[in-house]
């Protein structure tokens, strides 16, 4: 079958979108429409960060496909480019909790999360509360405010429970020299 004359019709002809790109999930838009009170209230969350002090924890909550994601994303991106500018050692981190054999359980949750700095841990085989010292050691060798982004993390919630999130929020306490911020949704 030869298709040349309808490909050779399709390049030449006007496509029915302005921005095809636009439709993906992937989509991030250089302006965010009707989120202006959400991103000031995240950039106020967040903006204690800029002068080294812990941010206070943020839980953002809402339907699917609200924009939730996108602008604590666009909110982050702004946060980095002045601390980049104002050489303000400051680190997101940010980790999506649905995705199976990355976060969907502690274990590979506080793995993943040590895997941005640089740390490795086996996929499996030591307990969780040497995970967890491991993921300790590790921050207290970072000398800058550490910002965890847990995306969906309702869905690692339903299949562990909550303990994670109590574990999460203590990391201050547990910890010398780090201030570590979490947000959740």
């Amino acid at each position: 079958m030869d298709v040349s004359n309808f490909l050779e019709n399709f390049i030449r002809k006007e496509s029915l979108f302005k921005n095809k790109a636009a439709l993906q999930s992937s989509y991030n838009p250089n302006e965010i429409l009707h989120r202006d009170e959400q991103v000031a209230y995240i950039a106020k969350v967040l903006a204690p960060a800029l002068r080294m002090e812990r941010p206070s924890n943020l839980f953002i909550y809402g339907k699917t496909g609200t924009g939730k994601t996108l602008t604590v994303q666009t909110t982050v991106k702004q946060i980095q480019a002045i601390a980049a500018r104002e050489l303000i050692p400051i680190k997101f981190v940010y980790v999506n909790c649905k995705l199976k054999k990355v976060a969907d359980t502690e274990y590979r949750l506080i793995a993943e999360i040590t895997r941005f700095f640089g740390r490795t841990i086996p996929p499996t085989g030591l307990p969780t509360d040497e995970v967890y010292n491991i993921f300790y050691k590790t921050l207290e060798q970072e000398k800058q405010v550490v910002v965890l982004i847990l995306d969906e993390i309702d869905q690692l919630i339903k299949k562990i429970g909550d303990e994670v999130i109590y574990n999460l929020t203590r990391i201050n306490t547990e910890l010398k020299m780090l201030k570590c911020h979490l947000r959740y949704k």
